[in-house]
């Protein structure tokens, strides 16, 4: 099996540090018009740049991601609202527009998921807030909501 370049254990650690987002939250739009994305930098005592990447549909605003991406490579945690797929190199658990997790793990890194039980929130924003707080992410920005499909066409 090959090494790679952060453990699961060290990943936990991340997770674990107290960090901070000074940033505020900006959409731009992707390629694809569908989704917007925004990208600000996580500060804290730990090696290597760390950045929260998120993610909404804009057709679909119930179905978003937070990626928390570490040296631009690695996926060390995420969590998908609304999202399919199936985890390939663990149990095959299969989720059709449902929300999960993505922990790093050394069996599967950033690939295996799970479904989580203390995601409560019913909006973008309270949601943001319960995965900054899981992941000890201190959020000093302004958030500004993702843009609705009228707003991209100029409506």
């Amino acid at each position: 099996m090959p090494r790679f370049p952060i453990s699961e254990s060290e990943c936990n650690k991340i997770i674990a540090l107290p960090k901070r987002i000074r940033e505020n939250i900006s959409w731009v739009k992707k390629d694809n018009k569908s989704w917007v994305t925004c990208k600000v930098p996580v500060e804290g005592d730990f090696k290597g740049q760390l950045e929260l990447i998120m993610t909404v549909n804009v057709e679909e605003p119930s179905k978003f991601s937070f990626t928390l991406l570490l040296n631009g490579a690695h996926r060390i945690y995420g969590l998908d609202v609304g999202g399919s797929h199936s985890n390939k190199c663990s149990d095959q658990q299969k989720w059709h527009g449902e929300t999960h997790k993505h922990p790093w793990t050394d069996v599967c890194p950033s690939g295996h998921a799970y479904t989580p039980t203390e995601i409560t929130g019913t909006t973008l924003q309270e949601v943001f807030m319960q995965f900054c707080n899981e992941c000890n992410m201190d959020f000093r920005g302004h958030f500004s909501p993702a843009p609705t499909q009228p707003q991209l066409l100029g409506i």
